[in-house]
């Protein structure tokens, strides 16, 4: 029922009752009423739409009676052979304007009030019949309409009479009008049922121990049961007869028993794949049938056996897919030469490039000074990160760098990444967490003077910085005309205990454009790392999309910490120029100094798509909850929705 509205009103009432003696029991008079026409609308929709449901049933023939009691009112209770219970109402029921009228026209769609609808009722060449189902809405106290719906109460919509206004009901009206049923009654062992407006008579069995139903699984999704590959799912089923016949798609591989109470199914190795699976039992010369609509959800348990089955395995904007032929790989559709291999022993070294799937929580040494394309996968989509400690830059050229759920320790005496002659298409880190160590005596994780990547990301990732020093992210050491095509970091954590000098760009003092065309930052928790007043994003920026980050800072000695600044220690402010929007970031500085969005006061896009930073008053972290060492924080409540959400 759909008249909720109505107890509202009903407690306002209640509420008059209090503030006053006046008329108590006129009103108390009047309260009882509404409730018991409240009481007995809700009563004649629930055996509305009942009816329907029984009416479908009488269409369909596929469902038997397992018992029927008659009640004092002339209805029948039967419960069917899928563990239904319905209660059947015949004949006349009530005036017009408090129960619809419903019919079958001779062509088999549905009547309602006396307007032909577009809806089948009867199945006809694969189109399958719906049933109707009824609520009233309340417009005002006192007033309803109708409303039906043709999907299982999904969306509704509104009745309307053959002028084409809104039906309307209410507790008056003296015409009196049939229900759907005009007849109802047992007879032998059969029960027969005739539908108001025509003259057929349905004969439904009665049959003692025969039932067929499927219980729906707790994972349900849009009206279909979610069954992940690999192992399948199970539900329970209630099948009692002489023999069961199960009737499943090419594919699915479905399970299923007289006596058993279990309904096993395992479907294709494919996502997304969506199916009837239907089971029919029988007794004697008589059937009853379930079916339950069921939808595969892919299931990985290892990224090498995916590859080699042909799968694709996503990495922010790069996808892998096994090639033409062994050790082929192809990197967003283009197929290189590439080792495919599978660490699965501790203590493994990376000697040259290739596309290595490491077993999950083991250590590994990469130690290879090759630069070709290097791709690292964590074969478990859920298991702990394998720990790769790097003793030597990771070297491009021309090549791309693909990270998936990979806990990487930078090299302590050289760059993480060097990039050689020619720009590196890719360089995508996606569920990795990236250290860069005490001792780490290099400043930077790239250091250019002209060759970069052409896309880098950085993604649901950390970057925990436990170098005191200087620490650079995108590092351009000198040089004009030099600009990072795409730089995207989201939903990720940069955090360090003690770094005070760090840059997500740095660019120098007297270069001349320089910077990143496209950066996009959402979503992205930035703690205790920053360059005070200098800003940590430097250069010039085309076009940015930035929003929901949070910066935390308590390490900035009473100075102020600066976002955007067109240049590390040069006043020249940005033009204001640029393209996107900058909105609903938050930041936290200790000790009442200012977090500045973007130095000399003016952003590096157009001004009305630029929202400085919020500061905040207080830490948007729950008491001792924070972890510098490790990039863990819990928000609090009023702070959800800023900042990364990695699960660890």
């Amino acid at each position: 029922m759909y008249i909720m509205k109505i107890y509202k009103y009903i407690g306002v009432a209640l509420m008059v009752l209090s503030l006053g003696a006046c008329k108590t029991d006129d009103l108390e008079r009047d309260i009882d009423a509404l409730k018991d026409r409240v009481t007995a609308m809700e009563a004649k929709v629930d055996r509305l739409n009942e009816s329907m449901n029984m009416i479908r049933v009488a269409l369909d023939g596929n469902k038997t009676i397992q018992s029927y009691t008659e009640n004092e009112d002339g209805s029948y209770t039967l419960t069917l052979s899928d563990g239904n219970v319905i209660t059947l109402t015949q004949g006349v029921v009530g005036a017009t304007d408090v129960y619809q009228e419903v019919s079958i026209s001779s062509n088999g769609y549905w009547v309602i009030g006396g307007v032909e609808t577009e809806h089948r009722a009867v199945a006809k060449d694969g189109e399958q019949g719906v049933t109707p189902q009824f609520r009233l809405t309340m417009e005002s106290e006192g007033k309803y309409y109708w409303e039906v719906s043709y999907d299982n109460k999904q969306t509704w919509e509104e009745i309307k009479n053959q002028q084409g206004a809104r039906v309307y009901a209410s507790s008056t009206g003296s015409s009196s009008v049939a229900g759907p049923i005009a007849s109802a009654a047992p007879n032998g062992d059969k029960f027969e049922i005739t539908l108001t407006g025509s003259d057929t008579k349905y004969e439904i069995p009665i049959v003692s121990g025969l039932a067929c139903a499927i219980t729906d699984p707790t994972d349900m999704e849009e009206g279909f049961w979610i069954v992940p590959t690999g192992n399948g799912a199970t539900t329970n089923v209630n099948l009692q007869g002489d023999a069961v016949l199960v009737n499943a798609p090419e594919g699915w591989t479905v399970t299923a028993a007289i006596g058993n109470s279990t309904l096993t199914v395992t479907p294709p190795n494919q996502d997304g794949v969506e199916a009837t699976i239907t089971l029919q039992v029988h007794k004697g010369l008589h059937w009853a049938v379930d079916q339950i609509k069921v939808r595969s959800k892919k299931v990985i348990t290892s990224w090498y056996q995916e590859f080699l089955a042909g799968g694709e395995i996503v990495v922010n904007d790069v996808t892998i897919k096994k090639g033409s032929a062994e050790n082929k790989v192809l990197i967003n559709g283009e197929e290189v030469d590439l080792n495919v291999s599978l660490i699965s022993s501790n203590n493994a070294e990376i000697t040259t490039d290739g596309l290595y799937f490491i077993e999950a929580g083991l250590n590994v040494t990469y130690k290879n000074t090759q630069n070709k394309n290097k791709i690292l996968i964590n074969d478990s989509p859920t298991g702990d990160k394998p720990v790769v400690t790097c003793s030597n830059t990771m070297k491009l050229n021309g090549t791309n760098l693909v990270c998936k759920n990979i806990a990487l320790i930078s090299p302590v005496s050289e760059k993480f990444l060097t990039i050689e002659t020619a720009n590196a298409p890719f360089v995508a880190f996606d569920g990795c967490n990236l250290r860069i160590p005490s001792n780490a005596t290099q400043n930077s994780f790239l250091n250019t003077t002209g060759i970069v990547m052409d896309s880098f990301s950085f993604c649901n990732s950390k970057m925990i910085v436990d170098r005191t020093g200087t620490y650079r992210i995108l590092n351009i050491g000198s040089g004009s005309d030099i600009f990072f095509p795409n730089v995207k970091i989201e939903n990720s954590i940069f955090s360090s205990a003690g770094n005070t000098a760090f840059k997500l760009l740095y660019v120098p003092d007297a270069s001349s454009n320089v910077g990143i065309k496209s950066l996009v930052m959402r979503y992205t928790t930035f703690i205790n790392l920053h360059y005070m007043a200098a800003g940590f994003i430097n250069g010039d920026i085309s076009q940015i999309d930035m929003k929901n980050n949070l910066i935390y800072s308590d390490n900035n000695g009473n100075k102020n910490v600066t976002v955007f600044r067109k240049r590390g220690n040069y006043p020249d402010s940005f033009d204001g120029k640029g393209s996107g929007f900058i909105i609903d970031n938050k930041g936290y500085v200790f000790d009442g100094s200012t977090l500045v969005s973007w130095f000399g006061g003016i952003s590096p896009i157009l001004k009305e798509n630029s929202n400085e930073f919020e500061q905040l008053s207080e830490s948007p972290f729950e008491s001792e909850s924070l972890n510098k060492s490790t990039g863990t924080y819990v928000l609090k409540p009023e702070y959800q929705g800023y900042g990364a959400t990695i699960k660890e």
